[in-house]
């Protein structure tokens, strides 16, 4: 219905008024021009049908609708569509000024108002020093905010009322401007400086790893949070030179640590920490050529884990000890030429490595099988890329961790996983194996016991 056209128009309501209370309601219509009138004498355009309508207008409602006397729709239409209209600087301004915590209350839990409008309402609200369900008017907030913002609510219809509800939120959400007035919540802030329970630690927890949240609640996160805030803080991969300082100035040990694991540290904050945790920085910092030089003699083994190695860092490592060859075989970004030149090495260790790399293509996998077979069972028997005949030939050996291999690898039929799961020893790799579960849910049967 084109509701524009009942400007400056009479229309009669039977019932009450549901998302808006009655005095809203009118306010309003009248801010839209449209006149609220009790008799349909008066002459009406439309007949709107509330909630709790009683019998005696249940009984006009249908003569009216017998006679036809105006079209009638239900209040729902004619709520949604008056409050897409409200001016809402101007509703902002009347709420502060009244301070009327009825009818703040009474718009939060409006599912019609718009969320931008929600969230500076929220704003607004007044928790009286307590949590999130420590009263029945914070629970009902708590429960429209939880409502309005999570995905597939209808499946999940009592998070709006669980203590997490809030954490599951902000995880599965993305919207930086919900994560931020979340943060800014008097619950929230009171936690953070003076202590909270296991559950709303979780809250801020969620906060202080949430990938949206502003660099001003990370400062502020950082400036009030306990130990494990900003212990969380220092894990996050997209910190500004600034906050990544703050956190070394902090001058905490675990801190510290943390902060030498984060491979997005920058390069000054690295030098710093290398003199405490070296080992930490040579494996995760993204190396230049300075740091990795600068590493080279001492903690070589450390640097042939990073993933950030140059092809000629790389170069440089295959000349030390087969001890870092074969931690440099295990490397995910290792180049194809590096690849090649460890594989032509001869090492039996190096090779065994090698063969659980991406890089490692199926026909050099049954060379190798052809080649000694019993030298490389276990590593080729745990390899998605093998030939079935060669999982199948692998499954006569009489070595329990070729077969405990077998059985954990995806690739392996599931003819054998059945028989595997028949022995005490390989029953739980077989139940743990992804392939092995989704096979069963396909089938739709059960767990041999």
């Amino acid at each position: 219905m084109n509701f524009e056209a009942l400007k400056n128009k009479n229309i009669i309501l039977f019932g009450k008024s549901r998302a808006l209370n009655g005095d809203e309601f009118a306010k309003q219509l009248n801010n839209n021009n449209i006149t609220l009138v009790d008799e349909v004498s008066a002459g009406v355009e439309v007949i709107v049908e509330g909630r709790l309508v009683n019998p005696i207008e249940q009984g006009e409602l249908d003569r009216l609708y017998a006679e036809k006397t105006a079209p009638i729709i239900e209040i729902n239409a004619l709520e949604e569509w008056l409050c897409k209209g409200i001016d809402t600087d101007k509703l902002l301004m009347s709420l502060k000024l009244s301070g009327d915590r009825e009818r703040l209350m009474g718009y939060l839990q409006n599912p019609y108002i718009a969320n931008t409008l929600f969230l500076r309402l929220l704003k607004l609200y007044n928790w009286e020093g307590e949590g999130f369900f420590e009263s029945d008017e914070n629970r009902d907030i708590t429960a429209a905010l939880i409502s309005r913002f999570y995905e597939n609510i209808e499946r999940n219809h009592n998070v709006q009322y669980a203590n997490m509800g809030i954490m599951h939120l902000l995880n599965q959400s993305g919207d930086a401007e919900l994560a931020e007035t979340i943060a800014l919540l008097a619950p929230l802030q009171t936690a953070l400086k003076e202590g909270c329970d296991n559950s709303t630690q979780k809250i801020l927890n969620a906060i202080a790893l949430h990938p949206r949240t502003s660099v001003a609640v990370l400062k502020q996160w950082l400036k009030k949070g306990n130990d494990d805030i900003q212990t969380l803080i220092a894990m996050r991969h997209d910190l500004s030179l600034q906050l990544q300082q703050y956190l070394l100035n902090l001058d905490k040990p675990l801190i510290n640590e943390v902060l030498s694991l984060n491979h997005t540290i920058d390069g000054k904050i690295a030098q710093v920490l290398s003199k405490e945790f070296p080992e930490n920085i040579a494996k995760h910092i993204a190396l230049d050529r300075e740091l990795f030089d600068g590493f080279l003699e001492k903690y070589d083994h450390a640097l042939a884990e990073n993933p950030s190695l140059s092809l000629v860092m790389q170069e440089l490592l295959l000349k030390r000890d087969e001890h870092v060859q074969i931690i440099l075989a295990k490397n995910a970004n290792m180049a194809v030429a590096l690849f090649e030149m460890l594989f032509t090495s001869g090492s039996v260790e190096v090779i065994r490595a090698l063969i659980s790399s991406e890089l490692m293509q199926r026909d050099t996998i049954g060379e190798l099988f052809k080649r000694d077979a019993e030298q490389y069972a276990c590593e080729i028997a745990a390899n998605v890329k093998t030939d079935v005949s060669i999982l199948n030939e692998l499954a006569l050996s009489q070595d329990v961790e070729v077969l405990l291999a077998l059985a954990k690898n995806p690739s392996t039929p599931v003819d054998l996983l059945y028989q595997f799961q028949l022995d005490s020893r390989l029953a739980r790799a077989v139940k743990e194996n992804e392939s092995f579960g989704k096979h069963i849910q396909r089938e739709n049967i059960g767990w041999d016991v």
